[in-house]
């Protein structure tokens, strides 16, 4: 059944398929046009020629391609490919970029009867829309590239091993300071698993905290790794599990910091911490102990002087007077190795020095360690404490112990330096050190022996003994070469201590060349049998004493009583201690001598002596004391002398 339209009815089809937003052209089976909408004029820029119904569909072909619309190329050829193309009266639907920048989308269907329909729209702006999406896809995804290559970077270049292991254990990422620990290269770790990149001993170690992080727990714990190198490093690993969003675990992250220095900070700053306790308790026993040195030493050398009976006086009254020195001289040395006795520089005979090392650590040296003693007699004699250079050069030879493994040479010597000084040395032949280890030997808690209880400051203690006496310490080494370590020390000036000697009592001082005899002497002690005992002494010696318990009333007697020539005074005792009252005395009396008593080295920490005003520390006699007054008469003539002299 056919259908017939009236002109009217066809008119008003072709007015509405003008107004549709998409071109419409329609050709028969002979391929001539039989309608073209206005839209498809407008997109196709159609002359009123070519839109004419019975238009050739070979004349709008040969028109779009002389204009370019199919771009470049033989104009024959592509009219004649597409002609032969339409005459298939297949489906298509294709796009086309016109000259102009106009993205059109061609659709064609044939016609019951024969002929084709083709439809034309116009997507430049959706394709547009869809290009700048995709240009933003491709700029994120570059962005994202970038930004996983800056965090895989960054992971590669922090302080710590990073890895990543999946739920079957297998390392899916590290970083390159992990890869380096175990001397690989990150390709060669990835794609391995746990057991064939740890060592046996780490695995082992670690294989409980992996099941937890596996079962979702974050762990923390701290470990020695044992590294392929030899190197053994105290480390501390955070595990954090990987969840999906279902909560499901992949896997685990692994972060790896060496602690190695921490723990040695800790345990260095324990060391001090010790050894601050062992300073305080020293301090305190030092103040008793030498109190009671003071009164047994008091009590036997009056005793030596009264016994008719040689032998006994030699067989008992003396090894006691000497084990009483001795003692005292302990004490010292305790003092300065808990780093509380304050410098006390005199003339020390180096050679003498050198054998008493030798003496003290031979016995801890294994029979394939050779100790040479390499000095000349007449080496001059060196300005320093002699307690403080004992214990330096001891740290140095237990270092150099160390270094040679029980097997080799440590050689101690002494020379004459440059100017005025002389020269300690300590060398070995052991294992030396490199640019780095040297660089950086006389640092605050560094080792080069980790994992051994060592404080880390023997070296520091050495360095700062060293300077504080006004000298200098310098260390030669190379692998395989020996370490030597060269300690330059101030040589003693003879013009500026002539006549100072080591008492065997342990006093330092001149000789005693204050007058006791008839002088009225203020002794200030809060302890009554020091005080007795001292006093005894002093009167022997013809002197007249008064006393005081403390620094109050010392200096109420000093207000009270003429005459008083010269003033011994305690350092620590309540009330008013021996410092504050040298202090007053130096403000008020600036003629009186004054010097002090001490126990124990806390002055050092308490305050600095006033100008004027030696030390000696206890045990003493009227001998030490009549040595140091001397000292301290003849300081307040030179500060008198200074003061009156005109200003230049």
């Amino acid at each position: 059944m056919s259908v017939e339209f009236s002109p009217d009815t066809l008119d008003m089809l072709k007015a509405g398929l003008d107004r549709i937003d998409q071109g419409l052209t329609l050709f028969d089976a002979d391929l001539r046009l039989v309608f073209v909408n206005e839209r498809a004029c407008d997109l196709l820029d159609l002359p009123s020629a070519l839109s004419r119904p019975g238009t050739p569909f070979e004349e709008l072909i040969r028109w779009n391609a002389v204009r370019g619309e199919y771009g470049a190329g033989d104009v024959n050829e592509m009219v004649a490919e597409r002609v032969r193309t339409a005459r298939l009266f297949r489906s298509h639907t294709l796009e086309r970029v016109r000259p102009n920048g106009v993205v059109l989308n061609v659709s064609g269907w044939p016609l019951p009867g024969g002929g084709f329909a083709t439809l034309y729209s116009d997507i430049t702006v959706q394709r547009r829309r869809e290009l700048e999406l995709e240009r933003r896809i491709l700029k994120r995804t570059e962005e994202l590239r970038q930004s996983e290559e800056r965090l895989r970077s960054i992971a590669s270049e922090v302080p710590a091993g990073i890895a990543y292991l999946d739920i079957d254990g297998i390392f899916r990422f590290v970083n390159r300071r992990f890869a380096r620990a175990y001397q690989l290269d990150p390709k060669t770790i990835v794609g391995r698993s746990e057991r064939d990149v740890l060592s046996r001993d780490t695995w082992e170690r670690v294989q409980p905290f992996f099941a937890r992080a596996l079962k979702g727990e974050a762990q923390t714990f701290d470990i020695p790794i044992h590294f392929p190198d030899g190197r053994t490093l105290e480390t501390r690993t955070f595990l954090r599990p990987d969840r999906a969003g279902d909560g499901i675990v992949n896997g685990f992250y692994v972060l790896t910091v060496n602690i190695t220095r921490e723990k040695m900070a800790a345990n260095a700053l324990a060391q001090a911490q010790k050894m601050e306790t062992l300073g305080q308790l020293s301090s305190g026993i030092a103040h008793d102990f030498n109190n009671l040195l003071t009164i047994i030493l008091g009590n036997l050398k009056p005793l030596a002087e009264r016994i008719g009976d040689d032998d006994l006086r030699r067989d008992m009254v003396e090894p006691a007077i000497r084990a009483t020195r001795r003692g005292a001289d302990l004490m010292r040395r305790l003092l300065a190795v808990a780093r509380r006795q304050p410098l006390s520089p005199v003339p020390i005979d180096l050679c003498d020095c050198a054998r008493t090392i030798a003496d003290l650590v031979r016995p801890s040296l294994g029979e394939d360690t050779k100790l040479v003693l390499d000095y000349a007699e007449d080496t001059p004699l060196a300005y320093a404490d002699p307690a403080l250079l004992e214990t330096s050069l001891i740290n140095l030879v237990i270092n150099a112990a160390d270094a040679i493994g029980g097997k080799g040479t440590i050689t101690i010597g002494m020379r004459d330096g440059p100017g005025e000084t002389v020269v300690v040395t300590v060398a070995d032949d052991g294992e030396g050190m490199d640019d780095v280890r040297r660089a950086r030997i006389f640092e605050p808690f560094y080792s080069t022996k980790p994992g051994q209880e060592r404080s880390g400051l023997g070296l520091t203690m050495v360095q700062g003994f060293v300077s504080d006496s006004g000298g200098g310490v310098t260390v030669e080494s190379q692998p395989g070469q020996g370490t030597i370590f060269t300690l330059t020390l101030p040589a003693a000036d003879h013009s500026a201590c002539a006549g100072l000697t080591e008492k065997d009592d342990g006093v330092s001082g001149a000789p005693p060349t204050f007058p006791l005899t008839g002088k009225l002497l203020l002794l200030v002690d809060d302890e009554e049998a020091v005080r007795h005992v001292l006093r005894r002494d002093l009167v022997a010696a013809g002197a007249h004493v008064i006393e005081a318990s403390n620094g109050v009333e010392a200096l109420d007697l000093l207000e009270s009583v003429p005459g008083i020539a010269s003033v011994v005074s305690d350092v620590s005792m309540p009330v008013m201690g021996g410092l504050a009252l040298a202090v007053a005395i130096r403000r008020n009396w600036p003629n009186l001598p004054v010097a002090l008593l001490s126990g124990y080295g806390a002055e050092a920490m308490d305050g600095a002596l006033p100008e004027g005003v030696p030390l000696m520390h206890k045990p003493v006699d009227a001998a030490g004391i009549a040595a140091t007054l001397a000292i301290a008469a003849a300081r307040v003539d030179e500060m008198r002398i200074a003061d009156q002299e005109p200003m230049k």
